[in-house]
């Protein structure tokens, strides 16, 4: 997939890609969680949130873990800056009453790599038009629906940011049916899918049977890190490393497999 560099990663981005380069320098030394944590004094539990980017590790636990692991050069410049960003706060820390922790790390990642959605029922939110949007949320309040809505608002502005690479978007036929939405905002949505500057796909009703389960792929880093997005049973997102690009190469077998939004409209 392509590899899109970020030379200024979010603090939620920048705690991912720290974690990684710690875990790997881990792994590669062929060390457990636990074997160092009691070599340095630190919880396995702490060590464990630091690998998957849930905590924020100060400089001095960076350091320490550097020294611990040889890790010198440009390596360690790596990881010191990393450890710098991650002190920031996300983008979406004020909607906190609209998304929760692990959705607002999905959504750092979102903006930063996306590079691949399979959604088999409805659309990405990336793509949906503040009608479609709307109507998916239900009998909500009307402050709660504007700040969903304020919040979709700034992820398509994210997500549309000049010079990122392209996104394939993988949609399941029953996306396209008719009750998703009222006729008249899935036509509206049908011209927004068309012009949006993404490829789009749809996978037939069959074989979307045997895929049932969306997820998305992010690349981060420059390629440091490959991410996969699955929803949780809450609903929530959970983000994981894509270990030997497992989810990537399942995208592209269900991305043969569909055929152009351009062909099924017509």
């Amino acid at each position: 997939m392509p590899v899109l560099h970020d030379d200024r990663p979010s603090a939620t981005v920048a705690r991912l890609l720290l974690g990684r380069q710690l875990e790997q320098a881990r792994m590669i030394r062929g060390l457990t969680l636990e074997q160092v944590a009691d070599a340095l004094f630190m919880s396995t539990s702490k060590l464990s949130r630091i690998e998957r980017g849930r905590h924020r590790a100060v400089g001095d636990d960076v350091v320490r873990l550097a020294d611990f692991y040889g890790t010198h050069g440009r390596d360690r410049d790596r990881l010191m800056e990393w450890s710098g960003q991650a002190l920031g706060r996300s983008v979406y820390h004020s909607f906190a009453d609209v998304a929760d922790a692990s959705s607002r790390d999905y959504l750092e990642v979102e903006a930063a790599g996306l590079r691949a959605v399979y959604m088999p029922q409805v659309l990405p939110a990336v793509v949906r038009t503040r009608h479609y949007a709307r109507e998916l949320l239900g009998p909500v309040s009307s402050v709660e629906a504007d700040r969903r809505l304020w919040l979709l608002g700034l992820r398509q502005q994210r997500f549309f940011q000049t010079g990122r690479a392209p996104v394939r978007i993988l949609l399941g036929e029953t996306v396209l049916a008719p009750g998703v939405v009222g006729p008249g905002v899935m036509r509206e949505q049908y011209r927004r899918l068309l012009q949006a500057p993404v490829e789009v796909r749809v996978l037939p009703a069959l074989r979307t049977a045997l895929a049932p389960s969306g997820f998305a792929v992010a690349v981060l880093g420059g390629g440091w890190l490959m991410l996969v997005a699955r929803e949780r049973d809450d609903g929530r997102p959970c983000l994981a490393p894509d270990r030997n690009g497992r989810a990537a190469s399942r995208f592209d077998d269900l991305w043969q497999a569909a055929a152009d939004l351009r062909e099924r409209v017509a």
